[in-house]
């Protein structure tokens, strides 16, 4: 099926309500955060290795000259990078902080894009590692955070060395796609930055919401499996939209969402805990505050709950 003839099938949507929205979110609570998966020994690049950082950002600076990306308005942002399995590590990014902070510093160095605002962005759309390996996505990023240029790589520890490969993203327009550079790949002495290859991602875990304005409840498994409860159902669920960023990158996948549903029925004060790129985390939270629901009841009585809702996109 060519991607001309997915765009004229309908969209499908599923929402697995409850149960197995539950389960979805008892699956996503590891999802680590930066504070949950730092290693004991805080990391540090030692003078060899900070000697092969100035040497990667010397030949990362000589592809962007290539690439023809100079003055104000360019850009560059340096994304964390990634374990050979696509997630990101607590290695991962002190590597990318280090590289940005040193390309940054070079004499006529480019303009580079705040790490700390990749950070909070990350934290706010909570897009898997994995999802942030491809191409369109990272593309959207750098729009998003106004980069022109996007630095993304991986690294691979082999024996007592570190393999470091980086690569250069430009979003070509006029329907291109992106465009990568050829491959810069370093050797550095591994260290103490073995403390730092845990698999985790680059997000920070929700904070704790304050439900008791509203004396909502979470629909953990305790409260579920009470007799006196009867579960909240929906009967009006409009389905959340593709964007057109979504459709033109051929994404497929799921997103979860924690919401109350109220006394009333109403759904309300979306979050997401695990999201997707392309503008679906807006859609999907704006779709589901005009779901109207029947509330849960506890022996007979509407009680507000918070409940997970997992979302998935699929184009045919």
């Amino acid at each position: 099926m060519t991607y001309k003839q997915s765009n004229k099938h309908h969209i499908l949507l599923a929402c697995r309500f409850l149960q197995s929205a539950v389960l979805s979110v008892f699956l996503t609570t590891g999802i680590s955060g930066r504070s949950a998966q730092e290693p004991q020994n805080v990391l540090s690049l030692t003078p060899e290795q900070q000697s092969v950082i100035a040497s990667l950002a010397q030949n990362v600076r000589q592809e962007i000259k290539r690439e023809d990306c100079s003055g104000t308005g360019c850009e560059i942002l340096v994304v964390n990078f990634a374990l050979p399995s696509g997630d990101t590590c607590s290695a991962c990014m002190l590597l990318a902080d280090s590289l940005a902070r040193t390309l940054g510093e070079l004499q006529g160095g480019p303009n580079m894009t705040s790490r700390t605002s990749l950070g909070s962005f990350l934290d706010e759309e909570r897009i898997s590692s994995k999802l942030l390996n491809q191409h369109e996505t990272l593309a959207w990023v750098a729009h998003e955070l106004h980069a022109s240029r996007v630095v993304f790589g991986t690294i691979k520890p082999e024996k007592e060395f570190l393999q470091l490969k980086a690569r250069l993203l430009k979003d070509e327009l006029f329907g291109k796609g992106p465009h990568v550079s050829k491959e810069i790949s370093v050797k550095m002495p591994l260290g103490n930055l073995a403390d730092g290859l845990s698999a985790r991602e680059s997000f920070l875990p929700l904070a704790k919401r304050d439900i008791s304005l509203m004396n909502a409840q979470p629909l953990d498994a305790s409260l579920a499996a009470k007799k006196s409860l009867k579960l909240p159902s929906c009967f009006y669920m409009p389905n959340p939209q593709y964007t057109q960023a979504a459709r033109q990158a051929k994404l497929s996948g799921s997103l979860v969402v924690e919401a109350i549903v109220t006394r009333q029925g109403t759904v309300v004060d979306p979050q997401i805990v695990r999201g997707l790129p392309f503008g679906l985390n807006e859609n999907s939270m704006e779709t589901l505050r005009t779901w109207r629901c029947k509330p849960a009841l506890q022996d007979g009585v509407p009680l507000a709950v918070v409940v997970p809702f997992e979302v998935t996109f699929q184009l045919y």
